[in-house]
Formats: structure tokens, C-alpha cells, sequence
């Protein structure tokens, strides 16, 4: 009687839905994919731009992913919206060509047009490099460097003949300085993935406060897709810096982090 009661107990198990698995209105990441690729091709943005956003809350990113949303809201003309996921994107696959070309293209439609400070050329191109590769790469290539500089200093220390020793000596100090360098990379992208401090401007037009209070004067006025950076926080306000150097107090609903 028991080793029926316990089959009619299993029996009655497997046939009940899991309430996490089967939620009313539930669908899987892959069914969502799928259903929102087809709603763009179809020309129904809006609902794509639903459906992508409800894999993101599901706790998925990926530069695909961040990459079709902000196609889907640049065919929307939601061009902030279209800027901060290009943004998104380029953060988790920075040397990916296509997503530069289309942040391109939406940068275009932004109003603001501010000429960036002039910098040092080594400082340009060391960011320019950053840029061509993520966190986890970066630390990657310093392990192998660091790697190889291990290996030279072994061949400094046991190579019998002196031209041996010399490439083992300057090349492991190369090969150390390679692994330093990709270390520092590494941990500025993780740094900025961890504590972002760069935001979209998100509303038509937004103005910059010379203090954080509506009451004091605007100092100038940004537009929609505006890159900016930040750099304090008080309340509901955020300074902000935009690229000619020039700052001043933004609330926080008119703008969105790139995170």
C-alpha cells in the first residue's frame, strides 16, 4: 500500500508544472531571441525592443544581444536609447568593426557637436589599444607574457654563450614590461565595468546646472545621445564632464550609465 502511495506520489510530481520553469507568460532566452529577431525583421521594433530587453532581465549580456538593441532603437529613432547600447556593446566586444560603424552613424543625429580637448599623442593611442580588447583578454595575454619572460630569464641564467644571456636578459625585461602593461589594461576596463562613470544623455534636451539645484543658472544645455562623463555624485545630481573639458550638474532621470 505504501510503495503504491509513493508511485502515485511521483506520478502526481512529474505532471505538476515547475512554477520557475512554466510561469504564466514565461519565455526561454533562446524562444525570446528567436521571437525578437523575427519582430525586427518584420519591422515591429517596439516589440523587439521587448523582447531583448526581457532576456537582458533575465541577467544575459552580450555584445549581440546589447549590439540588436541598439539597431532596434536606432530604427525606432531613439537615438539616445541607440547610442547607450551601441556603448554597452563596445564595452564587452571593444575591436568589434560593425558596432563602431553603427555608433558612427547614431552619432550623427546628435545635436551637440563639442571638439575634444587635444591630448598627448601616446595617451590617445595607449586608450585606442585598451580599446581593442576586453578585461579577460587583457589579463590573458599578461599571464602569456609574463610567462615568456620566465622563460628568458631561465635562458639569461643557464644560455652558455653570451649572445644567449643577452636575449634572455633584454627580452625578459620586454616580455615583463608586455605582461605590466596588459595587467594595467586589464584592470582600468574591470575598473570601468565595476564603476562605470560614463552616461548617455537621454532626454532632448537637458541643462547643466553650475550647482546641483534647479535654482541655480544653466551653464550650457545638452542633447539627447550626448556621451558624458562623471565625475561627482550629490542626491539627485551628477557632475558632469563633456569632451572639451567643460562641467557642471545634470539630475540623474536625464541620463543613463553605461554600464
Amino acid at each position: 500500500m505504501k510503495k503504491r502511495f509513493l508511485i502515485k506520489l511521483v506520478l502526481l510530481l512529474a505532471v505538476i508544472p515547475s512554477p520557475v520553469l512554466f510561469a504564466k507568460g514565461a519565455e526561454s532566452p533562446d524562444a525570446l531571441w528567436e521571437s525578437a529577431n523575427s519582430a525586427y525583421t518584420a519591422g515591429d521594433y517596439l516589440e523587439a525592443i521587448a523582447r531583448y530587453d526581457s532576456i537582458s532581465a533575465q541577467g544575459y549580456a552580450s555584445a549581440r544581444l546589447y549590439y540588436n538593441m541598439g539597431n532596434a532603437y536606432y530604427k525606432d529613432n531613439q537615438i539616445g536609447k541607440a547610442i547607450l547600447y551601441y556603448h554597452k556593446a563596445l564595452r564587452l566586444d571593444p575591436g568589434n568593426d560593425d558596432i563602431k560603424h553603427n555608433l558612427a552613424t547614431a552619432n550623427t543625429f546628435v545635436r551637440d557637436r563639442i571638439e575634444t580637448v587635444p591630448e598627448f599623442f601616446l595617451k590617445t593611442w595607449a586608450r585606442e589599444l585598451m580599446y581593442r580588447a576586453g578585461t579577460d583578454s587583457w589579463a590573458v595575454m599578461s599571464l602569456i607574457f609574463f610567462a615568456a619572460a620566465l622563460a628568458l630569464v631561465l635562458l639569461y641564467l643557464l644560455g652558455n654563450r653570451m649572445a644567449q644571456r643577452k636575449t634572455g636578459f633584454y627580452g625578459a625585461i620586454v616580455f615583463l614590461l608586455f605582461s605590466i602593461g596588459s595587467l594595467v589594461f586589464a584592470s582600468i576596463e574591470r575598473r570601468k565595468i565595476l564603476h562605470p562613470d560614463e552616461a548617455v544623455i537621454m532626454i532632448t534636451a537637458a541643462p547643466v546646472k553650475s550647482e546641483p539645484n534647479n535654482a541655480s543658472k544653466d551653464v550650457f544645455v545638452l542633447h539627447e545621445g550626448t556621451k558624458v562623463r562623471i565625475s561627482a555624485a550629490l542626491g539627485d545630481w551628477r557632475e558632469v564632464v563633456v569632451a572639451n573639458g567643460s562641467r557642471g550638474w545634470i539630475e540623474v532621470k536625464s541620463i543613463e550609465l553605461i554600464d
